[in-house]
């Protein structure tokens, strides 16, 4: 049976291979949905009218609750990527002059959309997309859906929601502008090619001048990189001068940033970055929006299974305010209980989350 886009349903399945313009395999047949929204958004990107499918019918068993877990990440998985490749596209026709604010809003609202209708929530789903050699692109949209996460946190409005999400998504437009060996460098930056790399915020506001964009989105994107204590850029704004949404957007990179592969060093886990974040960033970034990620983002893995140095595998199953980077994990054999928070458990530190 063939439907428009507008019809499929959860639990139907796709009875033909889709292909984008480019002859590039969007989905196979045999592709179970799980997830209409993604799914939907995913083919009207690639101006997909119709497609063939199947319904599940009475006789066909239903999937386990793994099973169900594993397709939404392969869903997850596919519209992460795919809507990379659009923000490529989009900072393209920046550059050149062509933006459609039409597309800007559909990566607004995929954004969104990636944040409901999954068993698993954002920052787990956003752990199991594999490792990226783009540095710019992959964190922008990470940062996006990392950033209207803390914001639905913060209770902020649904407009205000969008306009965070907009600021995320394009604060590092301007990195196209920056020599890609600069980007790509492995090792520490010279103080000239830092001094490059920094420029990128007021790159990223000047690509976006002319365009109708609000000037809490442009604050935003330029202002993101500076810091409560002063010691950040371009101007070494504090506190108060600093844009709210900049301020969202500067945790919310920082632990992108911390939990993903560059060139110089591997990413870290995300109780890793906390640590650091606790350590390092109390006084650089907003206390109060900090306080309440660090709270937030460690309840938010409770229910993943890790890896531990000793190889033992485990699953998150409680965490202690006082210790958010320390959590108690129940072992898959024997049910054993390991609180990393006690002193001897101190060498045993989470190496992966599975």
């Amino acid at each position: 049976m063939r439907i428009q886009i507008e019809d499929i349903q959860k639990d139907m399945i796709i009875d033909e291979d889709v292909y984008s313009n480019q002859g590039n395999l969007i989905v196979g047949r045999g592709f179970s949905v799980s997830n209409a929204m993604i799914l939907k958004n995913l083919l009207r990107q690639h101006k997909v009218d119709k497609v063939k499918v199947l319904t599940l019918s009475e006789e066909v068993a239903q999937p386990s609750p793994q099973e169900k877990i594993e397709q939404e990440i392969v869903d997850f998985k596919l519209e992460f990527h795919d809507t990379v490749s659009t923000i490529e596209n989009e900072i393209s026709s920046i550059l050149s002059g062509e933006i459609e604010e039409e597309k800007l809003n559909n990566l607004v609202e995929s954004s969104l959309n990636m944040q409901s209708g999954t068993t698993l929530n954002i920052f787990q789903m956003m752990q199991k997309v594999k490792d990226s050699d783009d540095v710019t692109y992959s964190h922008c949209y990470s940062v996006s859906l990392s950033a209207y996460a803390i914001g639905k946190w913060l209770k902020l409005s649904e407009e205000e929601l969008k306009e965070l999400t907009l600021s995320a998504i394009l604060a590092d437009a301007g990195k196209a502008s920056v020599p890609k060996e600069i980007l790509m460098k492995k090792g520490f930056l010279t103080e000239q090619e830092l001094s490059e790399m920094k420029k990128h915020v007021q790159y990223s506001y000047d690509m976006l001048d002319n365009y109708p964009i609000s000037k809490k989105v442009k604050d935003a994107i330029r202002y993101h990189h500076e810091r409560e204590d002063g010691s950040g850029y371009p101007e070494g704004l504090k506190g108060d001068k600093i844009p709210y949404y900049a301020k969202i957007i500067a945790i919310a990179d920082v632990y992108t940033a911390l939990t993903s592969k560059r060139p110089q060093r591997e990413k870290l886990t995300p109780f890793e970055a906390l640590k650091i974040m606790e350590r390092d960033f109390m006084d650089k970034l907003d206390v109060t929006i900090l306080t309440e990620f660090l709270k937030r983002i460690a309840e938010n893995y409770i229910g993943n299974p890790v890896k531990l140095n000793d190889d033992t595998i485990g699953e998150i199953v409680f965490l202690s305010v006082h210790k958010l980077s320390r959590p108690v994990i129940r072992t898959v054999q024997g049910d054993k209980l390991i609180d990393l928070g006690n002193k001897e458990n101190a060498g045993l530190e989470i190496v992966e989350f599975l």
